[in-house]
């Protein structure tokens, strides 16, 4: 008698318990997202949504027109920011901010926020995905920053 008969309440369970947690595991990917690249820009803080499992920011920029655009961007987890000294509070909107971002592959305008300069002129930098750093790496620059 196979293990998988012995035990199929188990592997039941187990089967039920990685349909659950696979689309968490792919939610978590940055293959949206060229890490190759970074983009640059000075923006204006429109939006700012401080949340679990990440956070997002819109963004207004300066088009390749020159007209405003607004860029959607997602960002670290909040326990990334609060590990670099960020709260909630250090977002306000209207705050004219540095960024880098990684583009999104689909060619749309928006990515994943790699660093940004809020006015005081400390710096959050993207831990998870900051291609070639380890998080020390990244909190050691962040501090030298501020």
């Amino acid at each position: 008698m196979s293990k998988r008969a012995a035990h199929p309440m188990r592997f039941g369970w187990a089967m039920l318990a990685m349909a659950i947690t696979a689309p968490l595991w792919a939610h978590h990917s940055a293959a949206g997202y060229d890490l190759t690249k970074t983009l640059s820009a000075q923006a204006t803080l429109k939006e700012f949504r401080w949340g679990a499992p990440h956070s997002a920011a819109v963004f207004t920029i300066k088009g390749p027109d020159g007209k405003p655009e607004d860029m959607t961007v997602a960002c670290g987890s909040p326990a990334m920011f609060v590990k670099q000294g960020f709260m909630p509070k250090d977002f306000q909107i209207g705050d004219k901010m540095e960024i880098t971002w990684h583009p999104a592959i689909s060619g749309h305008l928006g990515g994943m926020l790699a660093s940004a300069k809020v006015p005081n002129g400390r710096v959050f930098k993207d831990v998870e995905f900051a291609p070639g750093l380890t998080p020390s790496d990244v909190l050691k620059q962040a501090d030298t920053a501020k």
